[in-house]
């Protein structure tokens, strides 16, 4: 049984969601199939129980090369050589050889622009292409292609050059479900029997680059400079260029350099401590302090009125905090150390179940 429960949303994003379109237009058909479909709807509701149903359907403009195989609601599996968009696009257009294809379109031109300036399917009378900015859902399997040039991605250090075989897959939402686990892995095959290099790419060539993972929300990665304040100048501002793209920190290498934070943070408090008691131990020592003052008649003087009636209570009281601070300081940072760095933690920095190389 499908589950009904509705899904919540950011307050941030509820205003933004888009509202969905009625699910049945056909506004955009001919006249005469216009009518049929309303003669239809008359006699009982057509399409019920994945019946058929009347839409607009493209006509798509077909290359020499290809074959088609089309349903009856704007859906194609086109065969032929790499081909993005209209006829003189892609390594198909230039007459390059290893360049086949396998298109699969559900809902080609599903925003198109009419002249009227509304967005939707077109009409039957309309020769369109394939267009990954408006085919309703895609996935492109080439031989050799430019997909990041193709699908218009934000560009990343280390990608692949032009002429690798590709698969682009684009719509509004994608889903990967697996019912144990995924991985996404990058490099060459561990397999055996291929040659002392191992794996090659689709062109023959040696693939010798581990490559790069990048996860982009937004398809933006240009750097930006944001306004940063120095804690210990807090009146001085400068701006610092920073990388939109960031590369993910590893969990237990990021463990490991807050557990010695915390070991340095431990030594620190430690040291205050023990410059709390000495300090503590100077104050008692000129708090008592005498000597004898030679007069006629040698007396013992008394401590300085103004330091062991002024400054020796506010340092016995200082230090005495100090030191409570130093307990308190220790074992927050051994609260710390457990919660966050130890794997039964409750708040346990690393993911149980995602990982990054």
């Amino acid at each position: 049984m499908l589950p009904t429960r509705t899904p919540s949303y950011p307050r941030e994003y509820r205003n933004k969601m888009p509202k969905l379109k009625k699910i049945i237009d056909q506004s955009k058909l001919r006249k005469r199939k216009r009518q049929q479909a309303r003669k239809n709807r008359r006699f009982g509701r057509v399409g019920i129980a994945q019946g058929l149903t009347i839409e607009p359907e493209p006509f798509y403009e077909k290359a020499q090369a290809e074959k088609i195989i089309t349903g009856d609601n704007n859906n194609f599996i086109i065969l032929g050589q790499d081909r993005p968009g209209h006829k003189f696009t892609g390594f198909g257009a230039k007459g390059a050889t290893q360049s086949s294809k396998i298109d699969l379109i559900a809902g080609m031109g599903a925003t198109f622009r009419h002249k009227d300036g509304t967005y939707g399917p077109p009409n039957e009378e309309t020769i369109i292409n394939p267009s990954f900015a408006m085919d309703a859902a895609r996935v492109y399997i080439s031989q050799k292609s430019d997909l990041d040039r193709y699908m218009s991605l934000a560009s990343v250090d280390g990608q692949a050059p032009p002429g690798r075989s590709g698969i682009g897959l684009k719509a509004d939402v994608i889903r990967i479900h697996a019912r144990q686990d995924i991985k996404i892995v990058t490099g060459r095959a561990r397999v055996q029997g291929v040659g002392r290099k191992g794996e090659r790419l689709s062109t023959g060539g040696e693939n010798d680059v581990v490559g790069t993972i990048s996860l982009i929300a937004g398809n933006y990665t240009d750097g930006k400079e944001s306004p940063t304040m120095n804690v210990l100048e807090p009146l001085k501002m400068f701006s610092k260029a920073k990388n939109k793209l960031q590369p993910i920190p590893k969990g237990d290498n990021l463990a490991e350099c807050l557990e010695d934070m915390i070991d340095a943070m431990s030594q620190i408090a430690s040291l205050v401590g023990q410059n709390s008691g000495l300090i503590q131990l100077m104050n008692t020592a000129l708090t008592t302090h005498i000597h004898i003052v030679p007069t006629p008649i040698p007396l013992p003087t008394s401590p300085p009125p103004v330091y062991s009636q002024g400054f020796a209570p506010v340092i016995s009281v200082q230090a005495a905090a100090a030191k409570t601070s130093k307990v308190l300081l220790s074992s927050n940072l051994s609260l710390m150390r457990n919660n966050h760095l130890n794997k039964l933690g409750s708040n346990y920095i690393n993911s149980k179940y995602v990982f990054t190389t």
